[in-house]
């Protein structure tokens, strides 16, 4: 995905890249904005638009400043200008804000740092597999075909070739008999039921029968 966020100089940003990034938070923690004439606090720039639209004053202390700014956005924007700055100057700092926070995931992105993952801790999976992963006291029966179960992801632990996922079968709160990766979603673990199913009767299509879920589809490369 094409990121958003840029450190290049306002010169050097096209008006696209501008606008993702006119609002951005200082060292000291203040919101500013910029645009290829000016750069100021946010403060300042709705100081400066109430002075010109009201000819009134906005306070000088930063303190008074947002107290009267947070009065001020129960006014009407549509019939008094001064709610309208008010919404205006709440605006800019919650981009400045936001484009911190998306930066610096795009950041850790690109230096490899930030995992996407397909679920978290608790989500409910489907997984096809067979009874005998599922159930405790079923009799092995080596044509036992594969099944649809509904499941939840238990816990997801990280090492250095990767993630690893420990599934559990809601119905009996057993251990689903194998260590999936991320690699196994969409193949025997799936995230709607309806995915399950379709995959369970292309895999009864293909074989007659579907297979024995002994191994996720990355375990000959673990090396923990």
């Amino acid at each position: 995905m094409e990121r958003l966020t840029t450190n290049k100089s306002v010169s050097d940003m096209s008006m696209v890249e501008l606008a993702h990034n006119s609002c951005y938070v200082d060292s000291e923690g203040n919101a500013r904005y910029r645009d290829y004439e000016m750069e100021m606090d946010a403060r300042d720039f709705a100081r400066n638009l109430m002075v010109t639209l009201t000819k009134d004053e906005l306070p000088v202390d930063d303190t008074e400043f947002d107290e009267e700014i947070l009065d001020n956005l129960t006014i009407d924007p549509f019939s008094d200008v001064r709610g309208l700055i008010a919404v205006f100057y709440r605006n800019m700092w919650a981009m400045a804000d936001l484009r911190e926070k998306l930066k610096r995931d795009e950041d850790a992105e690109e230096q490899g740092l930030l995992l996407r993952l397909p679920c978290k801790v608790g989500d409910t999976v489907w997984v096809v597999t067979s009874p005998f992963n599922v159930f405790d006291d079923i009799e092995y029966d080596e044509n036992m075909k594969d099944e649809v179960y509904e499941a939840f992801i238990s816990s997801v632990t990280f090492y250095e070739c990767g993630e690893q996922y420990r599934i559990y079968a809601k119905a009996t709160n057993h251990f689903i008999g194998a260590y999936f990766r991320k690699c196994d979603f969409g193949k025997t673990v799936f995230l709607t039921k309806e995915e399950a199913e379709a995959k369970l009767k292309e895999m009864e299509g293909a074989n007659g029968s579907g297979w024995l879920l002994g191994r996720t589809c990355c375990e000959s490369r673990w090396n923990i």
